[in-house]
Parts: structure tokens; C-alpha cells; sequence
């Protein structure tokens, strides 16, 4: 998902000294044995050697805990290995608030994940020539064209589309569609119209914009919504019956919030709805369904023979366009039909990972090893965690010597997850504690047009946009933050003649309704 806010790391910064983490660290990977906490009832161990993985996860991660002090990690984690569940577990809190546990029944948003899983329809519709991957735009939506001259529909390619070679921007598009929530598909359609623009070239540009163009041509095609072809085609098969792009078919007693904490206390949030669960990131789901969607692709289609051939799955999840960046510790070579190409600790490995403010979702197989690692979290400033526990899940079950470096390296990542989180928090709290008075003449409805929407903000300083919904904490007469807890937004006033006639909210100006 697209970051709207980032705030400037300072690297002096130190809540917690990193050499407590890394001797703990160090401790944990020495010593396993030393745990004693009793294991969650949902645990699940394969054999011996997945009970002593377990043990040395426990003893990792408490002791994480600690250094953080005290506070609950919180986690939910499977792992597959030569065609078989190797291990399940589950740490800390899908609800804090509600004092729900994760669980194995535990639906968690998966965020940009959620590109795999529409990757993995196209390389379906296309093998039944439902919808072609070398079909265009064109052939898929007749007539439709873009304002900017210089997009081509009759050029771009499903392929394209999946695999973010299509050329085309749209910012608020993507907006809408993960945040404020789309009214309609006549909306989208004219906002991709109107406000797209294109790219200097067709190379390798991740963004939301391709799924989310691919689900409207999925639903001309087929005559139903984009979920409903997802279950149908890719869902049901596979037996992923916990999985849905649609909030309100989910169990909310089991859906996992976001846990934050930058207004000085414990609150949660899940700010999602049907109409903000994108193709490129919407979808509810459990780590048994993701356990068994890995096993498919491990299997080589094996595990639900007929869905996809060995040759089609290794096309989807192989690196079809280039590109080089590092992530973590994930060399990135290539991307495929939603699934990314990366070396890890010089192992080849296929991945798809997610986050969104707080939630952060790894997804991931080593082909040649037979192994395949989910690990899903929910708690702002620890976005890094997720990452950390597959990188040593794979490390551990590989015997690599040097897993207790990349564990540094990766601890790093975590702290600096941790000192951002607790930046924002400060902001947030300095602007508290400043106390100005929400000023009435605020209070009322702002018109951000087809570009952004309507906010509304009352006399309290409560601020609602689409579906997100935060508190505006002044830090001057005519600036301010506004807190959506999921995220943090400038906020500051516009005026005329000294009379209020709109706001500005990072880039995006709203108009005040008289």
C-alpha cells in the first residue's frame, strides 16, 4: 500500500538499546531449551523437529518482548515443508481490546499479498481463455479511452497490468479504492478516464493501479463482481473456505485489528470495508488457507490437480519482468504474476509481502527446499517482526551458520520500525499537549471533488473521510495534525480575506461546503 505520511528517522534515537536486543538474540539462538511458558492449545507440531523450532520461536521472541518492555508481540505463524503442515503458532492479541487471541480462526487483512492472489486468477482465466494475458485492454473494455493521448489501451497487455509494466499512473485511483472507498465501478472508470496520466516508460513501476484496472475487465468479462470470481475460480478449489476479499462475510469476533498506541493508550482499529478491498490488497484471510494456497504452488499444482499446470505455476511465479532493489534481507530480481523473485541468504525465493500501518503480512516459498512460511502480524511499529520470524524460521531449518547475523541485521530493521512508530507518537502527543481549542468555524463539510471526496470535521475536532476516520489535534490556530490512527496526515486551513474557505490535508485541497 502506499505510505501517505513518512516521518524522518533520527538515527540518535534510542528507546531501547539495541545491544540488549542482540545479546538476547544471540541467547535465543544458543540456547532453545531455556524456554518454560506453556504453549498456546491452537500450536500445532509436526515431529521433533518442528517442537524444537517451536521452542527456540518461544524463547526468540519472549525475550523480544521483554526488551521491549513488556509489551505483547503479536503474531500468528505456519509453516509447510515436504507436503505437510510443519508447524502452526500463535502469539498475543487479534483484538486486545476485546481480549481476542489469535487463533487459528483469526482473519487478518493481508494487504498487497493480496497481488498474488489476483495474479493467481489471471494465470487461471487465462488458461480457461476466459481472459487472455496477452489480451489487452482494448479487447477487454471496447471503446474505453484515457484523456492522456499518450495511453494506449490497444497496447497494454493483462500481462502488463499484473505485473506493473502497464505505464500508467493514477494516484487517486488508488486512493479511492484503498482508503476512502469506491462508490461504484461508472466512479472508477471515470476517474481512470480523467486522471491518469502516463509513465515516461513501460519498466517495472509497482503500484496498485494494474490490479485494480484488471478487476474491472475481470468483471465485464464474467457479468459478477471481482470477489465472487475469486472465490469461485481460485477460493473454492483450493479449499481456502476463511478467505474473502468482502469485510462483511468475514466473523468480525475473529477478524485481527490494528493495535496502536500514538495517542498514549491502547486502542484498536479496522478501518476496511467492501468498498475499500482493492484487487491489489483486500483480502481477509487465515494462515491455514495461506498454508494450503503455498502448498499448491510448492506441490507444482499437485495438491489441487487441474487448477494449474506444473508449466503455468512456473510462469506465475517466475521473474517475467526484472527489477533490482533490496528489501530487507531480499535481493529482488524479478517479479511474475504477483509473486516476487528475490535471493535470500543465498537461497532462491518466491514472495509476496504486505503492510498496511501496523499490519504486516509475509507470504513465501523456497521451491527447491519444498518449504513455504507465513507469518502475520497486526501491531504499529513492529511492521519489521513479520520478516524477522520467516527469515529465521528458513534459516533455522536450513542449518545456516550465519543465521544469528541476519537476525542482527534484521533486529535492526525492527528497531528502526519501532523508533518511527514512537517519532509519530511524539508528534502526535506534542500536539496534545499544546491544547488549542478547536476552533467552530472548522466544524462543517469539505468538498475535495473527484480527486479526493468529502471530509467532514465537527466541533470536537472528529474528522471522517470515506472510511477513515481520525481526530484533528491543532498545533497552531490554522495547522494541525489529523490522526486516522492508521495513519497521520498534515492538516492546514486556507483563508481569504481571514475567512476560512477550505483545508489542505498533505496534498489534497477540500473546499468548505457553505
Amino acid at each position: 500500500m502506499i505510505l501517505l505520511h513518512k516521518l524522518k528517522l533520527q538515527s540518535s534515537f534510542a528507546c531501547y538499546p539495541l545491544c540488549v536486543i542482540l545479546f538476547i538474540v544471540s541467547a535465543a539462538l544458543t540456547n532453545p531449551q531455556n524456554n518454560t511458558n506453556k504453549q498456546v492449545k491452537s500450536d500445532y507440531y509436526r515431529d521433533k523437529s518442528s517442537k524444537n523450532l517451536s521452542d527456540s520461536l518461544e524463547v526468540l521472541l519472549s525475550q523480544i518482548r521483554s526488551s521491549f518492555g513488556g509489551k505483547e508481540l503479536n503474531l500468528t505463524l505456519g509453516v509447510v515443508k515436504d507436503g505437510h503442515v510443519f508447524l502452526k503458532k500463535n502469539y498475543g492479541y487479534a483484538n486486545p481490546e476485546t481480549k481476542t487471541r489469535f487463533s487459528d480462526r483469526t482473519q487478518i487483512y493481508i494487504a498487497s499479498t493480496s497481488k498474488s492472489l489476483t495474479g493467481t486468477l489471471a494465470a487461471i482465466l487465462d488458461r480457461k481463455g476466459i481472459i487472455r494475458l496477452d489480451g489487452t485492454i482494448a479487447d477487454y473494455l471496447p471503446g474505453f479511452t484515457f484523456d492522456d493521448q499518450k495511453i494506449h489501451p490497444d497496447k497494454i497487455t493483462i500481462r502488463s497490468l499484473i505485473t506493473h509494466t502497464h505505464g500508467i499512473k493514477n494516484n487517486d485511483a488508488v486512493v479511492w479504492t484503498a482508503f476512502i472507498g469506491i462508490k461504484s465501478t461508472e466512479q472508477l472508470m471515470a476517474m481512470l478516464k480523467t486522471r491518469s496520466t502516463a509513465l515516461p516508460d513501460d519498466r517495472f513501476n509497482y503500484s496498485n493501479l494494474g490490479p485494480v484496472i484488471y478487476s474491472m475487465i475481470v468483471e465485464k468479462q464474467l457479468g459478477k463482481p471481482w470477489q465472487e470470481v475469486m472465490d469461485d475460480y481460485l477460493f473454492q478449489p483450493l479449499g481456502m473456505k476463511k478467505t474473502t476479499a468482502y469485510v462483511s462475510k468475514a466473523a468480525p469476533k475473529y477478524i485481527s485489528y490494528v493495535i496502536d498506541e500514538s495517542e498514549g493508550k491502547l486502542s484498536t482499529v479496522f478501518d476496511k470495508a467492501d468498498n475499500s478491498m482493492s484487487a491489489a490488497g483486500g483480502h481477509l484471510t487465515t494462515v491455514a488457507d495461506l498454508l494450503k494456497y503455498l502448498q499448491f504452488f510448492i506441490s507444482e499444482g499437485n495438491s489441487v490437480p487441474g487448477v494449474l499446470s506444473k508449466e503455468e505455476i512456473a510462469m506465475a511465479t517466475s521473474a517475467i519482468v526484472p527489477q533490482k532493489n533490496r528489501y530487507q534481507s531480499y535481493e529482488r530480481f524479478g517479479y511474475g504474476l504477483g509473486w516476487e523473485q528475490s535471493v535470500f541468504n543465498g537461497e532462491q525465493l518466491v514472495s509476496r509481502l504486505g503492510g498496511y500501518s501496523g499490519i504486516s503480512s509475509h507470504l513465501s516459498f523456497m521451491k527447491d527446499q519444498k518449504i513455504g512460511v507465513v507469518v502475520l502480524s497486526n501491531k504499529k511499529g513492529m511492521e519489521a517482526l513479520a520478516h524477522l520470524v520467516a527469515n529465521y524460521i528458513y534459516n533455522s531449518i536450513l542449518n545456516k551458520d550465519n543465521k544469528r547475523s541476519i537476525a542482527k541485521e534484521n533486529l535492526l530493521s525492527l528497531q528502526k520500525n519501532f523508533e518511527s512508530d514512537t517519532l509519530e507518537t511524539k508528534e502526535i502527543t506534542e500536539a496534545i499537549n499544546k491544547k488549542i481549542p478547536m476552533d467552530k468555524k472548522l466544524s462543517g463539510r469539505y468538498d475535495g471533488a473527484e480527486k479526493s471526496g468529502t471530509m467532514e470535521i465537527n466541533n470536537a475536532g472528529k474528522v471522517s473521510w470515506g472510511n477513515l476516520k481520525g481526530q484533528l489535534h491543532l498545533l497552531t490556530d490554522s495547522t494541525g495534525l489529523i490522526n486516522f490512527r492508521t495513519m497521520l496526515r498534515s492538516f492546514s486551513v486556507k483563508k481569504e480575506n481571514n475567512v476560512i474557505v477550505g483545508v489542505y490535508s498533505n496534498d489534497r485541497y477540500f473546499k468548505l461546503l457553505r
